[in-house]
Parts: structure tokens; C-alpha cells; sequence
């Protein structure tokens, strides 16, 4: 692969452009053919049989080329462009963005990377900023709250001899049968069921309601039509099922014992001033790093001049990945989210894409401040921070420092120390609520 060109479509973006020839896009493929040739599976031919040809009349031409230019660029393109960026002597301050621009058997393949420069901002103001840290009181109320929390984690399964009910815990041996057949995967050895959490499929905790420890019975049970095994799906199984325990759950008296226990303490009274004292400082925490991003947006607001387009959309698209995948985890669609803080998809997406030029104005204003403060990491400085990592992990400095993008390592690490500065160099005045 060649470099072929180096342009500044606009202010403070690069954009570079990378051919390979068809020689090369051929001998590429063939590589990728020869790689995964035993994973396809052709009509007419046994599994990893089928030629070359045979694959590509089946599946068309291009089925090896992106794996091919794919290998091609991770081969050459890092080496080509670090190059291109010394010689034009560019910083850039963003992972570039790579297109393909065009491919044909005949010519080879086009690609484009696209980079942000740092900018050169116009900073206003840099130090004396000041905020108040309002730290909410913490009320006897919460201390409760927090220990109530604490002794459910003492808490120990006693078994009883009533029958079960709901927020028990049984401990069961069960054998699924489906038409008088026993299943795959249907059954256990002394499982511990929480009855009323909803952990089985519909209808088996509730069909041992009422049991008692030593019964055994059979029930019937109907999987959901959505169940993940699609042989069980909708079907009606029988389960054998032997009660070995029906147990409650039993929390420790709040008393000495339980304060050595939970605080290493030995006092209730000692217990709850450790837990009122974690409280709040907890929340003084939680006001002071308020506090610093309002320093920040402060200072993202003193700091004029346009950005590079292409690190404000990366910034938007990133944002909004972290947030689809803090949905994700919550299990909430992004309507059901907007519905609850009012929003239109529009009026949702210019509000993230504010809050990420703000953030990436703020990282540009801090990259600038590291450089004119003189907070750029060194090399050794690096080197030190990595040799940390590599006798945690237990590898060598060199197989560490391959797998690190040093160049992101250096910003980074130059963004949070300028921060750092402007936190020391501004004023927090902390209140008490």
C-alpha cells in the first residue's frame, strides 16, 4: 500500500488517502482465502471443499476482499500514517476515521483516514474559577437505611418447618419430563429457590408454594412461547420435584456482636457514627466532583474558537453509545428513558450533542493548558506508568507497551493532570446543606 495524498479539508482536520494495488488487493484475498477456506459450506460440496472459484461464483466476487483490505490496512496504514503526521509535522488529538472509498478487482482499493488536529483555542481565562460544594446532610433516616442494607448481607437461611411461602428459601432436587422424557438441562441437585423473585419459568416456584420440607410431588408446567430453548418453547413438562428445606431468612440483632461483625467496631452507637461518617463523606465527595465539572464547563466556556467537526461528532457518537449501553444495562428502551425526562428524540440528540462539544472544548482547553504548563507526560514517565501495569499483569514492559496506543496514553494523561492544575489553581468553597 502507498500513501497517496495529505489534505486539510477544513481547519484543524487531516485527511489522508491510502491505494493498494489490484496485485496486492489479489494476494491479499488469496490469503483470506486460504484462511477461512474450511468454514464454508457450498451446495454441492462437503464442508471446506469448494475451490476458490466455486466459493466466489456462490457467494460473488467481493466475499474475500474486506477481510483482505482489512489485513492490508492493519499491515500498512499505522506505519504510513505515523509517517505522514511527522513529516507534516500534525498532532492529531482523536483516533482517525477510516472510509473505504472505492474497490474494483481491476484497480485495487481506496481508503481515506480522517484525523483531528489540536486547535489552537483562544483561552480567556484559566485559573480563579469559583464554585460551591453544597453537601447535603446526612439524616439518621439514611444511617438506618444504609445498616438495615448491610445487616440483609448478614442475614442466614434457617430452615423452618411450615410450609413455604412467598420470600422463602427452598432447597429442592427437581427432573423436568417432557411426554414422559426427560429433558436436557432439567435438572438440578439440591437448588436453592427464592420463591417470589421470578427466577424460574412461569408457574414452578409457585407450584411449590404451601410444600413443606420432605414433600414430593409432581408439577405441571408450561414454558413461555419466547422460551430461548425453541424445543421447549410453548410446551407443557412435568417436573418430579423433592423438598429438601424450607428456610427463612434470618437477620442478626442489632447489638454488639453484629457491630463487630458488620464495622469492626464494638458498639452500635460506634457502628452508627462509622456508618453516618462514610455517609457523608460519600456526599462531600459526590458535591466536590460536581463542584470540579463545573470548573470544567466553566472553563469550556472561556474557551473560544472553533473545534474540528469530525471531534465533535466523535465525541456525540461515543456519548451516545455510553448511552445506549447504560439503557442497556438498566433494561430501558431509549423511548421508554425519554418519555420519563420529557424529551423528543430530537430535542434528546441536540442536548447530547451539546454536552459533547462542551466536553470536547473542555479537553482541547485542558490539552492546550498541559502544553503551556509544561504537564505533558515524558517518555520515562510513561515508561514508569506502564512497568506498573506490566508487573501487575505480569508481562514484559515491551509486550505492554505494543498493546498500548502511547500516543492516547500521553493526551489522556496530559488532559487529567491540566485538570488537576486548574482545580488547584481555582477556588471550591464547600457548604454545608
Amino acid at each position: 500500500m502507498k500513501l497517496v495524498n495529505v489534505e486539510t479539508p477544513e481547519k484543524n482536520v487531516c485527511k489522508m488517502t491510502f491505494s493498494a494495488s489490484a496485485a496486492e488487493l489479489e494476494e491479499a484475498s488469496e490469503a483470506v482465502y486460504q484462511r477461512t477456506r474450511d468454514t464454508f459450506t457450498i451446495k454441492g460440496f462437503a464442508k471446506g471443499q469448494a475451490d476458490r472459484a466455486q466459493i466466489e461464483a456462490d457467494r460473488g466476487e467481493h466475499v474475500f476482499w474486506y477481510d483482505a483490505i482489512n489485513d492490508l490496512m492493519d499491515r500498512d496504514v499505522p506505519g504510513l500514517y505515523e509517517q505522514a503526521l511527522k513529516d507534516n509535522n500534525m498532532t492529531p488529538v482523536d483516533e482517525p476515521s477510516y472510509d473505504l472509498v472505492s474497490v474494483k478487482k481491476e484497480e485495487g482499493f481506496v481508503a481515506t483516514a480522517t484525523v483531528a488536529l489540536q486547535p489552537q483555542l483562544e483561552l480567556e481565562k484559566t485559573s480563579g474559577f469559583e464554585v460551591t460544594a453544597t453537601i447535603p446532610a446526612t439524616t439518621d433516616k439514611e444511617v438506618d437505611r444504609l445498616i438495615e442494607h448491610r445487616r440483609a448481607g448478614f442475614a442466614e437461611l434457617v430452615p423452618h418447618k411450615g410450609p413455604a411461602v412467598k420470600g422463602n428459601t427452598v432447597h429442592v432436587d427437581y427432573t423436568g419430563y417432557l411426554n414422559g422424557e426427560p429433558f436436557p438441562n432439567g435438572s438440578a441437585k439440591n437448588q436453592a429457590i427464592e420463591l417470589g423473585r421470578g427466577r424460574m419459568i412461569p408457574g414452578f416456584e409457585e407450584g411449590i408454594l404451601g410444600h413443606q420440607a420432605g414433600d414430593e410431588f409432581d408439577m405441571k408446567v408450561t414454558f413461555p412461547a419466547t422460551y430461548h430453548a425453541k424445543d421447549l418453547a410453548g410446551k407443557e413438562a412435568t417436573f418430579k420435584v423433592k423438598v429438601h428445606d424450607v428456610c427463612v431468612r434470618q437477620l442478626p440483632a442489632l447489638n454488639s456482636d453484629f457491630a463487630k461483625k458488620a464495622g469492626k467496631v464494638d458498639t452500635m452507637e460506634e457502628y452508627r457514627a462509622q456508618i453516618h461518617d462514610q455517609l457523608a463523606a460519600r456526599k462531600r465527595t459526590t458535591a466536590l466532583n460536581r463542584a470540579r465539572n463545573q470548573i470544567i464547563a466553566m472553563l469550556a466556556e472561556a474557551s473560544k474558537g472553533d473545534l474540528p467537526g469530525i471531534l465533535v461528532e466523535n465525541a456525540y457518537h461515543n456519548e451516545m453509545q455510553s448511552i445506549q449501553q447504560q439503557l442497556q444495562m438498566q433494561r430501558m428502551s431509549l423511548d421508554k428513558y425519554l418519555g420519563q425526562v420529557h424529551q423528543t428524540r430530537d430535542e434528546f440528540k441536540a442536548t447530547v450533542h451539546k454536552m459533547a462539544e462542551q466536553n470536547a472544548r473542555a479537553r482541547m482547553a485542558l490539552l492546550q493548558i498541559a502544553g503551556e504548563e509544561n504537564l505533558i507526560p515524558t517518555d520515562a514517565e510513561l515508561d514508569a506508568q506502564l512497568a506498573q501495569r506490566a508487573e501487575m499483569a505480569k508481562k514484559s514492559l515491551e509486550s505492554i507497551k505494543e498493546k498500548t496506543d502511547l500516543r492516547a496514553l500521553r493526551r489522556n494523561d496530559a488532559i487529567r493532570k491540566a485538570a488537576d492544575w486548574v482545580f488547584e489553581h481555582s477556588t471550591i468553597n464547600e457548604k454545608q446543606a
